[in-house]
């Protein structure tokens, strides 16, 4: 156990940084995260944040940047698993066991115009007409609200329009989105995931006297879907995928990739140290930030944690935090 990532950091010269539970805590970085970063790049070391998001690099670098963290200076490269979506449906290689050539696609939560824009996959309004389910972001929307009254408590407000009404709402619960779930599970579509997290901790500006809160996000839809014998295809970590398109634009980009000088600094187990381990990097678990803190602080054990993604505690570097404690 070390404190922080500087007590290791001379070990390796590609760092791959999760970012919500390890740098950024949902509403605000956590301490000294920022200026571990930046003493990174300033020592030469290439800085890469790969996160589970389906928003495109673009948007998420403008994003990082309001939010006080500028590419260049605090990183070097963002990958999103959004962007390797995108790859794929622009060059049309999204193929299912049952459906090689799938072209329509009825989505749960939030569409994800940018994504599909310029494709050849078309949206359609009811699951009869799809070849395949898009699992969005869990968005509840404000003419749904009215249908689950029992869940009121659930429900964090998270976009307004222009005169101040709760257009969307963050949910603590999946419960939303079993009927629909269930449709596509009798209806045999396989489905497509961008962001295999089952949660994130978010901030919600509109309520700022609340913490930030772990609230469903599309992994667990995928999830629900899996369980129900649909086919899943997914981007990002803990795939493969994900990682040989990060390390294929850094190569393009000049980076040696030398997978013994390369770590992994992520918050979740399933995913960040489950990915590393699976491509031979050096996996570093934040312990007491993000999804693993909040998972032992639900009484879980980290060898238990471990153990249910076949994973040996003793596989797993652990730090406290990025920057310490």
């Amino acid at each position: 156990m070390y404190n922080s990532l500087a007590e290791i950091n001379d070990n390796y010269d590609l760092f791959l940084f999760d970012a919500y539970g390890v740098f950024w805590e949902g509403s605000g970085f956590y301490q000294n995260s920022r200026e571990t970063m930046r003493e990174l790049v300033n020592k030469g070391k290439n800085v890469v944040i790969i996160s589970n998001t389906t928003a495109l690099c673009a948007d998420m670098v403008k994003s990082y940047e309001k939010r006080g963290i500028s590419y260049g200076k605090d990183y070097n490269f963002f990958i999103s698993s959004g962007d390797l979506l995108r790859k794929s449906l622009k060059e049309k290689s999204l193929a299912f066991v049952n459906n090689k050539n799938p072209k329509k696609y009825f989505v749960i939560g939030q569409p994800h115009s940018k994504a599909f824009a310029d494709t050849d996959y078309e949206e359609v309004k009811t699951i009869d007409e799809a070849d395949f389910v898009y699992c969005g972001i869990p968005f509840v929307f404000a003419e749904d609200i009215a249908k689950y009254p029992h869940l009121v408590s659930q429900f964090l407000p998270a976009k307004n329009d222009a005169t101040g009404n709760i257009t969307i709402w963050d949910t603590l619960t999946a419960e939303p989105f079993e009927d629909i779930v269930n449709q596509a599970i009798k209806s045999g579509l396989p489905a497509l995931n961008a962001n295999p997290d089952f949660t994130a901790k978010e901030g919600h500006p509109l309520v700022p006297e609340l913490p930030a809160q772990f609230v469903v996000r599309n992994g667990t839809i995928a999830e629900m879907l899996r369980k129900g014998g649909a086919e899943v295809l997914e981007f990002g970590k803990p795939h493969k995928n994900i990682y040989d398109y990060a390390f294929n634009l850094l190569q393009n980009a000049g980076i040696k990739i030398d997978k013994s000088r390369t770590c992994m600094i992520g918050d979740t187990i399933r995913t960040d140290i489950k990915g590393a381990i699976n491509i031979g990097i050096a996996p570093i678990l934040c312990v007491e930030t993000g999804v693993t803190a909040e998972e032992i602080s639900r009484g879980n054990t980290l060898e238990n944690l471990c153990k249910k993604e076949n994973i040996a505690l003793e596989q797993v570097i652990q730090i406290k935090s990025v920057g310490g404690k």
